[in-house]
C-alpha cells in the first residue's frame, strides 16, 4: 500500500515516512502540489496525508481539488485543529482530521481505519522475500520473524527485517552505512545519517546474546557492517 505525504514541513515529512516504511507500508512525500497532482493523476496513491501547510494554493484547496477528481482516501494534518478546522476539511471531502504533532500509535490506527472503511482488507506491503537460513538463523518473510537456534522467536518490524535480510544475503561481506541506506531505505542522497547505527542496535537487541558483545552483526571500524553466521 502505497502513502503519499504532501506536506511543506520537510522534516516531519521525513519522520513520518519512516514510521509508515517501518511498519510496512510504501511512502513518498512531495512538498508541494504539483508533485501530488504528479502522482495521484498516475495511481500511486493509495492514501494521502495531506498537511495544511501546503504552499501555493494551500492544504485545504488542494483537499478539495483532489477529492473532487480521485476516490483516493485523505486524512487532513492541522497544527491547530478547532473544531472549525475540522469541519472545513471534512467539508472540503477528507476522511478524517489528526492533531498535529500526533501520536504515531494513533496515526497508524487512523489510517487502518480509514482503510478499512474503503473495503481496503489488505493494508500491508507484499514483499518477494523467500525463506532464508544462515548459520543459527531462519528468517520468514511471512510473519517477519526471525528463529534463532531453533528455538529462540523474534517478530521484527518491517525496516528491521529488510536490513536483516541483506545483511544475511551478503553474509561475511561489510556494508557501507550509504550502501545500507540506499538499498534498505532507498535513500541516495543521505550522507550523515544515524539511522543504520539505531536500526543495527535494533537488531543486536532482538537477535544476539549479548548486544553489546554482537557475535552476528558486527561493525568493521571505518568501513560498515558484516553479519557473521
Amino acid at each position: 500500500m502505497h502513502i503519499l505525504v504532501a506536506s511543506s514541513d520537510v522534516i516531519h515529512a521525513r519522520m513520518t515516512r519512516f514510521l509508515l516504511e517501518d511498519v510496512g507500508y510504501t511512502a513518498n512525500h512531495e512538498p508541494d502540489e504539483h508533485g501530488v497532482r504528479h502522482l495521484l493523476k498516475q495511481g500511486k496513491v493509495d492514501l494521502l496525508l495531506l498537511d495544511e501547510e501546503c504552499p501555493d494554493i494551500g492544504g485545504y484547496e488542494l483537499c478539495s481539488e483532489v477529492r473532487s477528481q480521485y476516490h483516493t482516501p485523505i486524512i487532513f494534518l492541522s497544527e491547530d485543529c478547532t473544531i472549525a478546522d475540522k469541519v472545513r476539511a471534512l467539508k472540503l471531502g477528507a476522511d478524517d482530521v489528526l492533531q498535529k504533532p500526533y501520536n504515531p500509535t494513533e496515526l497508524l490506527a487512523r489510517i487502518e481505519a480509514v482503510m478499512r472503511r474503503y473495503g481496503d482488507e489488505d493494508l500491508r506491503v507484499h514483499t518477494t522475500y523467500h525463506p532464508i537460513t544462515v548459520g543459527p538463523l531462519n528468517l520468514d518473510p511471512v510473519q517477519r520473524r526471525v528463529v534463532i537456534g531453533g528455538r529462540r522467536e523474534q517478530t521484527l518490524t518491517e525496516r528491521e527485517f529488510q536490513l536483516l535480510y541483506y545483511l544475511v544475503q551478503n553474509a561475511s561481506c561489510v556494508l557501507s552505512s550509504r550502501q545500507l541506506l540506499q538499498k534498505v531505505w532507498g535513500l541516495e542522497d543521505v550522507t550523515d545519517s544515524n539511522l543504520v547505527p539505531v536500526y543495527i542496535g535494533r537488531l543486536r537487541r532482538k537477535i544476539e546474546q549479548d548486544p553489546l558483545k554482537p557475535h552476528h552483526i558486527v561493525r568493521v571500524r571505518d568501513l560498515g557492517y558484516s553479519f557473521r553466521p
